[in-house]
């Protein structure tokens, strides 16, 4: 789908008000028009003083806007959570809680914290519905510092093109990581969950990949850095986006952080529709909870 440039004028006209932002949750959630999921009938009524309700009319049963959605578990008006989605895909650098906090006027950290985890968690969900497939870099790589380190495996696909004057160069394609020490169990797991059968794998002379199974492996020493200059540009670039805008990151929590820079290098070729592709993410993701800080 091709997500034409969303203003900073069409965002106040489509969710100026909380109904507004029903209304368009509502056509999201059935986008071929309203249909009963327990009868399939078309028919409803609505409820003045619970807004978020519909009741069947044929079969009486009644459905909440925010029931199996992300939203599901959250008192917090919707139109609330709609500024912070904005907020986090408007730029390159995101957002983190303590400024969502500020700019929205959020009573408490812990609950700026929660929903961006709670957004990067359905950024997490609709990356892993695609695997990567033709010519793979893999490597794994440290973040942070210490006791604080964890390590990553990360996968990116490397796109051969022609430019317009004729000569061949490569681009990378879509990304995918996952929080894992680099050895051999978990990288051939790593492959198979995020790698489809009889790809192209290049990596490094680690023993880690040696044997890894369901793909054609390739591998030269990690000397070589032209050998994945795709890879090691995301491990690079994805460290100074957190420094830049979290500072710190506590290794426990780093998964949900990279899920938000994979999901915004996935989509890098269509900033104008960043923040549309995530809040259909979002509204069409799965109840989450998040633990207290």
């Amino acid at each position: 789908m091709v997500y034409s440039h969303f203003s900073r004028a069409q965002f106040f006209k489509t969710f100026g008000t909380e109904k507004k932002v029903r209304d368009w949750l509502w056509q999201t959630r059935f986008p071929s028009g309203y249909q009963c999921p327990h009868c399939q009938s078309p028919d409803f009524y609505e409820h003045v003083s619970r807004p978020e309700v519909r009741t069947c009319q044929q079969c009486q049963k009644q459905i909440r806007l925010r029931a199996g959605t992300l939203f599901e578990h959250s008192k917090l008006p919707l139109r609330l959570w709609i500024q912070a989605i904005q907020l986090l895909m408007q730029g390159k650098r995101g957002i983190s809680a303590l400024e969502l906090k500020r700019v929205l006027g959020i009573g408490s950290y812990r609950t700026a914290w929660q929903m961006l985890h709670k957004i990067r968690a359905a950024l997490n969900d609709r990356d892993q519905q695609y695997k990567l497939q033709g010519v793979i870099e893999l490597d794994g790589a440290y973040f942070g510092h210490k006791e604080n380190k964890k390590s990553v495996l990360v996968a990116i696909e490397s796109k051969d093109w022609v430019d317009d004057h004729g000569k061949p160069k490569t681009r990378a394609g879509f990304a995918k990581i996952e929080i894992a020490v680099e050895n051999r169990e978990n990288a051939q797991r790593f492959v198979d969950s995020a790698i489809q059968k009889n790809s192209f794998v290049n990596t490094d002379g680690k023993p880690s990949y040696h044997q890894v199974k369901n793909v054609n492996l390739d591998y030269q020493t990690s000397e070589n850095l032209e050998w994945m200059p795709w890879v090691h540009k995301f491990i690079s670039n994805a460290k100074t986006w957190m420094r830049g805008t979290h500072h710190s990151v506590r290794s426990k929590y780093l998964n949900q952080y990279l899920a938000e820079y994979t999901y915004r290098f996935n989509r890098r070729h269509d900033p104008d529709g960043l923040f549309q592709r995530t809040l259909k993410a979002c509204v069409l993701a799965s109840p989450k909870r998040v633990h207290a800080l």
